[in-house]
């Protein structure tokens, strides 16, 4: 079988493209599927055994005329979707309506229209384009629902996790690698820093824990180059709060961009992630399965996008803006021996099932059916 993706792809910096490098690279273990990945524009033209990728298309041009001549050959075209880089216009609806092979989309994230600037524009669009596909893949169980509602049949739908990348990067080097202390407990904020992310609930949790453990906050990023306006203020907000508390000792900014090869090793270093966000976006999280692929223990704001950490243990779910909560869930792990191997081995068994050669047959499984 030939699979047609289209998608961003490396070494462009996006969540998508890295998501289907990972999926691409677990379906190729099958030697009977060949992948033809339809890229945009800044990806590198690459030409390797069973695959081919092929920088075609923009997303601020007439994308489908670039795409469509490149599926000739193909028998399913799986897209990977995201309102960012394919807009609400009539091309892609467009797209799907020509194409005459098999058709996938993946929704990666589905705004309802309460939550939503532009109102139901959202949530109509992801259905709009999910009714021309003939299969639909989601991540998550309230995505579903959403989709069922705007009347896609159930039959169409699949969910399937985001795949997990299973590390083992040793502790001690992984430390030494970011300079991080050698001794204490090291809790981790990953990416880009943006005011929805709430790192100022962790600090405030961080303070409330150190008369009772050894600990620091290492946020694993910086702005990100498009920032708004309001996300730089808000690392100056940060900046000034770290001074005011006291925890220029305590809280350790990466300042940087982690280049993708050092990605492990941040999830290496660390005791335990943290994802203290408030958001209504219903999306997966590429973050959260690296966490749990390193084997960690991880905290979540209790909000759509962190749903499956039920899958692991309900408990280390936290409502949102509750630090005392987060900072209690966080001295239970690092104190109770007992909670911390329960955790533990639920996180070993959910990784397993979401490992990435697991992610990547459940597609193949789609892609054939009915077939």
């Amino acid at each position: 079988m030939k699979v047609g993706i289209v998608s961003t792809y490396l070494p462009q910096r996006c969540g998508i493209a890295t998501y289907t490098d990972y999926l691409v690279r677990a379906m190729l273990k099958n030697p009977d599927i060949s992948v033809k990945i339809i890229a945009e524009d800044l990806a590198e033209s690459k030409r390797e055994e069973n695959l081919e990728v092929i920088p075609a298309w923009n997303r601020n041009e007439d994308y489908p005329e670039k795409i469509l001549p490149l599926t000739e050959d193909i028998d399913v075209l799986h897209i990977q979707h995201e309102y960012s880089i394919y807009s609400f216009d009539e091309r892609l609806p467009s797209l799907l309506e020509r194409v005459k092979k098999k058709k996938v989309i993946t929704i990666h994230c589905i705004r309802p229209a309460q939550f939503c600037e532009r109102y139901d524009v959202d949530e109509k669009y992801a259905g709009r384009i999910a009714s021309l596909a003939d299969r639909v893949i989601v991540h998550l169980e309230t995505q579903r629902a959403i989709l069922e509602r705007l009347g896609i049949p159930l039959q169409k739908i699949h969910v399937i996790p985001h795949g997990t990348r299973i590390t083992h990067e040793d502790p001690v080097e992984s430390r030494k690698k970011f300079g991080l202390p050698e001794k204490g407990k090291i809790m981790l904020i990953f990416g880009f820093i943006k005011p929805h992310k709430c790192i100022h609930i962790a600090m405030d949790a961080l303070k409330m824990l150190l008369s009772k453990v050894d600990a620091y906050l290492f946020i694993g990023g910086w702005i990100a180059p498009s920032a708004k306006p309001e996300h730089k203020e808000y690392v100056e907000f940060l900046l000034d709060k770290m001074k005011k508390d006291n925890l220029e000792e305590r809280v350790i900014f990466y300042k940087g961009f982690i280049p993708e090869e050092d990605v492990t090793y941040a999830f290496g270093a660390c005791d335990v992630v943290l994802f203290p966000y408030y958001e209504e976006d219903r999306s997966a999280s590429g973050s959260f399965h690296l966490a749990i692929g390193a084997g960690k223990p991880v905290v979540a704001s209790r909000i759509p996008k962190f749903e499956e950490l039920k899958n692991i243990s309900d408990e280390l779910l936290v409502l949102p803006y509750n630090a005392e909560g987060l900072a209690g869930v966080l001295l239970r792990l690092f104190t109770d021996r007992d909670f911390e191997r329960y955790v533990k081995e639920r996180v070993e068994d959910y990784k397993e099932k979401t490992s990435w050669e697991t992610t990547a047959k459940r597609h193949l499984e789609v892609y054939n059916e009915g077939v």
